[in-house]
Order: C-alpha cells, then sequence, then structure tokens
C-alpha cells in the first residue's frame, strides 16, 4: 500500500493471451484491500484501485482499463473496513494485467498489503 499521495501496483498476472488474441476469456480479478484503521486512513482521505493491462510481464507501459473499481473511504476516526471488487477482463485486454492502489494526501498504509487473485 502507497504512504500518502504516492501509489503502488501490484505485481503483473499472465492472461496468457497469444498473438491471435485467445486469452482466458472467463476469468475475473478478484482484489481484496484490507481493513484501514484511522492512521493509515484519516477521515474523508481514500484509497482507490485500477485495473491496469500492459503487452509486457514487467508491467512496463501500463494502460488503465478500469479506473477506481473500487473505493476505501476513511470515516468517524476508525478508517475503513475491508474491502473487494470483482473485474471481468474486457476480450481486448493485453496479455498482463495489475492493479494499482492510490492514497489520497496523508496517512500511511505502506505497512499493508492488498491481494489480487485470478477467479475462474
Amino acid at each position: 500500500r502507497p504512504n500518502g499521495a504516492a501509489s503502488t501496483t501490484s505485481d503483473f498476472l499472465d492472461t496468457e493471451t497469444t498473438t491471435r488474441g485467445d486469452h482466458v476469456a472467463h476469468v475475473e480479478l478478484l482484489i481484496s484491500a484490507p481493513a484501514l484503521g484511522a492512521t493509515p486512513l484519516p477521515d474523508a482521505k481514500t484509497m482507490k484501485f485500477d485495473v491496469l493491462t500492459s503487452p509486457n510481464s514487467d508491467g512496463s507501459s501500463p494502460t488503465t482499463i478500469a479506473a477506481t473499481v473500487l473505493t476505501q473511504t476513511g470515516a468517524g476516526g476508525v478508517g475503513a473496513s475491508a474491502g473487494t471488487a470483482r473485474f471481468r477482463l474486457p476480450s481486448n485486454a493485453a496479455r498482463y494485467v495489475g492493479v494499482k492502489a492510490t492514497g489520497s494526501a496523508s496517512g500511511d498504509a505502506s505497512a499493508s498489503s492488498f491481494t489480487v487473485e485470478m477467479v475462474f
């Protein structure tokens, strides 16, 4: 997770898309974000998750294919509860996919981790 207004990106997962455009058609990404207390996510501050795609296994030259598929917002002086989101990849997604988490200014969530899984 990022510190302040920075962002962090997951490893990129291989959908095994071929040069013919074949890929794992019925796959969804399951994004799981942990609960965050008031210190890492103060009131009205957010953690937003975007889905990225790349033709490269290292995630270089990524394109955002879905912005803000999951948002956590700090509230009530207690932070935000855990959250999940599922995202079905479009047929024109590049071979590799990943997720980027971006925090709003203030707060430090770098001690927490989110997960990304392929669900069939």
